[in-house]
């Protein structure tokens, strides 16, 4: 029997007010992974982050893979989100292309590809493939913005896919930081103005 006023191991209690346990461990552990990598980041300190206990993580994600693989999905599929919203505000597709850039390189991230390699040989294929997915769904969401530019007139773009592609490589320049924490660019806004700018001169019509 059950002693008074405890309860047995099992489901975490969740506050009805508060963010569900699920997801707040997903943000705070996507913010550890991005600014820190994952080797840096431990199960442990999610759980202090998240002020709850480590049995808590790990009764939501069983491994620190699970925990990596939700999270970065769940970052891509927001971003992802936070595109297609973009895309179709008003404006000029320049303007919102510079809001869509500028809201992606002020993300605090390492770099991803980096991470990625260092942990595949961790990830079941399945986890891989989910990873690959959603990466392939933001790559989709940018083709069909470059695409709908190119059927208005507003860009000359014969092959959506490839520019959506070297566009996010560029980001990736643009998100460059040094050993010494120098960056090549001084702030967000800046960097996207440069990657835009450079962009544009090939793609404007």
């Amino acid at each position: 029997m059950t002693p008074p006023h405890k309860r047995s191991l099992g489901r975490p209690v969740q506050q009805p007010d508060a963010l569900a346990t699920s997801e707040q461990i997903l943000r705070t552990a996507s913010l550890l992974f991005m600014e820190k990598g994952y080797k840096s980041v431990s199960m442990n300190e999610v759980a202090e982050q998240c002020g709850i206990t480590k049995a808590s993580v790990y009764y939501y994600y069983p491994t620190k893979q699970d925990l990596f693989v939700a999270s970065v999905a769940t970052t891509l599929a927001r971003v992802n989100g936070r595109i297609r919203k973009l895309l179709v505000e008003p404006g000029t597709f320049r303007e919102r292309l510079l809001q869509i850039t500028i809201n992606y390189l002020r993300i605090p991230r390492v770099h991803m590809d980096e991470m990625f390699r260092s942990i595949q040989h961790h990830l079941s294929g399945e986890q891989q493939e989910t990873l690959i997915r959603h990466e392939n769904d933001l790559y989709e969401t940018l083709r069909e913005g470059f695409a709908q530019a190119a059927e208005s007139g507003e860009i000359i773009c014969s092959d959506p896919n490839l520019v959506a592609h070297l566009y996010v490589s560029m980001l990736r320049v643009g998100e460059r930081q040094y050993a010494d924490k120098n960056k090549l660019f001084p702030s967000a806004e800046q960097a996207a103005e440069a990657i835009v700018n450079f962009l544009w001169r090939g793609i404007h019509n």
